[in-house]
């Protein structure tokens, strides 16, 4: 594919983004098979958990996953790892796809897994602006609100499972977050993931449409967005550019959990569900090579992980890691933004699993 002709598709896609119109979301799919991993025995045991922020009536939604015998009675595993979400898939259930569950992968191996939603997104509260129509505020829910639901999580998680720290994997705007957090938080973050993630680089595909004129945002961003997931599917088919890396029925599933993340979707025609667009306009300026966060002060080990046809994801993150105790950057190979549902999946699962058993 030309860069033009790619430029071209990015400009579309985000214009459906922003508009909420998109084609039908048929993929390219391969018959690659669930999870098969050969993780340890045992059932593995789920806790919801429901929990205060900093700003007064925010609640944060946390699921836990751990094998039984580390039940919230007897919380016997050492590791916390918590996986904070992407904005394509915006509910922590992205990280717990039956079949393509990576919070049961870890869970498996002994890690206490959990899986954070922000404000805004998935069972947590949403902002009084996201219940009134989207053009009559501000775009609701930037990194330093999500940065303070991280706090409220990872604080939680030490008091509750006495850890004196967690490990982050963060996938897209997840992996801002986590960046940030751990630049900010190095006394509370052991390692970190930073999966398909963006600090500061230039696409003008995406930065372009969003521009009243080049480096100006647009005034009339709404607060939130009613997103399909045809929206999804278009940038996924991009990445994929007719390739079977997806299997069908992982593309349903997260269809799936895609709708299921907002109790109203089936309110409206198409279904949609209610998507904060204080992210996009974070992803804005760090598409417009502005960094929202210094990656410099990141101190703890960092593993950067990305599909190679992941174009939203910051090639030149792993550079700027120059305070990290250790650093590793692994490059999918046939993989996109979805890699985690994807046939190379096992890539990214056995490098992350090696990175955090590391001592």
């Amino acid at each position: 594919m030309t860069r033009a002709k790619t430029i071209a598709m990015w400009a579309v896609g985000l214009c459906m983004l922003l508009t909420g119109c998109a084609p039908g979301d048929n993929a390219a799919v391969s018959s690659e098979s669930k999870d098969k991993s050969k993780a340890t025995t045992g059932a593995v045991v789920t806790h919801q958990h429901r929990i205060p922020c900093a700003d007064p009536g925010i609640e944060l939604y946390l699921k836990e996953k751990v094998l039984a015998t580390g039940t919230a009675a007897t919380p016997s595993p050492t590791k916390a790892v918590l996986f904070l979400e992407p904005f394509g898939v915006p509910t922590a259930e992205a990280f717990d796809l039956p079949g393509y569950s990576w919070m049961d992968h870890l869970a498996r191996q002994g890690f206490d897994t959990w899986a954070l939603d922000f404000r805004g997104f998935g069972q947590s509260t949403r902002p009084a602006a996201m219940t009134q129509p989207p053009n009559q505020n501000a775009p609701v829910v930037r990194l330093n609100d999500v940065l303070k639901d991280v706090d409220a999580a990872v604080n939680f998680i030490k008091t509750s499972r006495g850890v004196p720290s967690v490990d982050l994997i963060g996938w897209s705007y997840g992996g801002v977050a986590a960046g940030a957090y751990a630049a900010q938080h190095p006394e509370n973050v052991h390692r970190v993931v930073l999966y398909g993630a963006m600090h500061g680089f230039q696409l003008p595909g995406m930065t372009q449409p969003m521009e009243e004129k080049p480096g100006v945002l647009k005034k009339d961003i709404p607060a939130y967005q009613l997103a399909t997931f045809a929206m999804t599917m278009q940038h996924w088919n991009m990445m994929m550019n007719g390739r079977p890396l997806v299997s069908a029925d992982a593309v349903e599933g997260a269809k799936k959990i895609f709708m299921e993340s907002d109790p109203t979707a089936g309110d409206r025609n198409p279904p949609s569900v209610r998507r904060p667009m204080g992210p996009m306009v974070d992803l804005y300026a760090i598409w417009s090579n502005r960094p929202i966060f210094d990656a410099g002060k990141i101190q703890c080990p960092t593993l950067v992980v990305r599909g190679d046809s992941d174009f939203f994801a910051d090639p030149t993150l792993f550079d700027k890691l120059t305070s990290a105790k250790e650093k590793k950057e692994v490059v999918i190979p046939e993989a996109t933004h979805w890699a985690i549902y994807e046939k190379n999946r096992g890539v990214l699962l056995e490098e992350t699993l090696k990175f955090l058993q590391a001592q």
